[in-house]
């Protein structure tokens, strides 16, 4: 506890100098053009610094995709939902669809996550939208799957990018899974091109969040769209790291693509809420007092500039941020906010009914309107 302690400390610590310098860049900026406009009668440099930086943008920035393509993907924003839970009948061109529900790594509490068994079952319980977790083998083999490790699901030791496809296919995923006795046989590492035709057959939309840290996943994103051109009216790519989003969409600018973002990212690798802090990604503290810089500052540049350049139509938040002030705020800049992960019956009803925001699920079970 008192490691935990001493950890947030140095975090608010760092956050209070970022947040100090920059203020006091813009009380020195302020004083500038102050000093420039009286005394000096010319254009400050701060304006035209502002109009450089303005055109860089809009060179740098990549379009969305039209609105149309963005809501055949997305359907109907859940904000336009009437009372009583229902998708207007004079929606703009007559699309119908709602993306209310998302199956969180095709429900892992109900299936081992990102199995085959696992998105089979979204299909039979009527869920229309499934969110999916792409890495690649040390071969370049595109597979679903979460952690960077193996440990977790299958209780052995390895690392996805120091193994071949021939050794990870052999290992169980369904192991460590809570309701192992209810699969009647063992359940393995799912395919990428195993899983997106059954989806797209099913007419079920896809996130594909992409957790590899190669930049070869870029191609192997674009191979996957001209494989499979539904992937334009039904998928979303997703990543916490805006330069694979940006590299992908400005070879494809027509992907529809989102953005994710939790608290405490660069510093720590989970987050709980107001539980506990999760455990420190850098034990060098150098790197982590670095991380801690570079999250306040990302923190601040996301809604402000990196959704703009990259050109997302959605963003993926914890739950544990989203509020209506924050939806509302990335309303206004026509982005759609969906939550992650809504496991309770108590918070899927704030989400769905009272927020109106589309989530993500680790359990169909009780699920209504997917």
């Amino acid at each position: 506890m008192r490691g935990g302690q001493i950890n947030a400390e140095m975090y608010h610590i760092v956050e209070l100098i970022v947040n100090s310098a920059l203020l006091w860049i813009f009380l020195q900026s302020a004083m500038s053009v102050l000093v420039t406009v009286l005394y000096e009668f010319c254009v400050p440099w701060l304006i035209w610094g502002s109009l450089i930086v303005v055109v860089a943008l809009k060179l740098a920035r990549v379009s969305p995709p039209p609105g149309g393509t963005v809501q055949e993907v997305l359907g109907v924003n859940p904000l336009l939902l009437c009372s009583a839970n229902s998708v207007p009948e004079n929606h703009g061109n007559g699309e119908q669809y709602c993306m209310r529900v998302v199956a969180h790594r095709g429900g892992g509490y109900d299936y081992p996550e990102n199995s085959l068994l696992a998105f089979r079952n979204t299909r039979g319980k009527g869920c229309t939208a499934v969110e999916l977790d792409l890495r690649l083998t040390k071969d370049n083999i595109p597979i679903l799957f979460h952690d960077s490790t193996i440990e977790r699901l299958t209780g052995q030791q390895g690392t996805i990018s120091e193994m071949t496809w021939n050794e990870l296919k052999e290992f169980d995923i369904s192991f460590n899974h809570p309701l192992k006795n209810k699969f009647s046989e063992s359940e393995r590492i799912a395919l990428l091109h195993d899983v997106l035709p059954e989806c797209l057959a099913n007419e079920q939309r896809v996130i594909i969040d992409i957790k590899e840290t190669r930049l070869d996943v870029v191609q192997v994103v674009l191979d996957a769209y001209e494989k499979y051109p539904k992937l334009f009216q039904r998928c979303v790519v997703s990543s916490f790291n805006p330069i694979v989003v940006y590299m992908i969409r400005k070879k494809e600018p027509r992907i529809v693509s989102s953005l994710a973002w939790r608290p405490y990212f660069f510093s720590r690798t989970s987050y709980a809420g107001l539980e506990a802090l999760g455990p420190v990604r850098y034990h060098n503290l150098f790197k982590h007092l670095a991380a801690c810089i570079l999250e306040i500052l990302y923190e601040w540049l996301l809604p402000r500039f990196v959704y703009y350049i990259v050109g997302v139509s959605a963003v993926l938040l914890h739950k544990d941020i989203v509020n209506p002030r924050v939806i509302e705020r990335w309303r206004d800049r026509g982005i759609r906010v969906i939550a992650w992960t809504v496991n309770r019956p108590s918070e899927k009803t704030h989400f769905s009914r009272f927020l109106k925001v589309t989530y993500l699920t680790d359990t169909l079970h009780l699920e209504k309107d997917m």
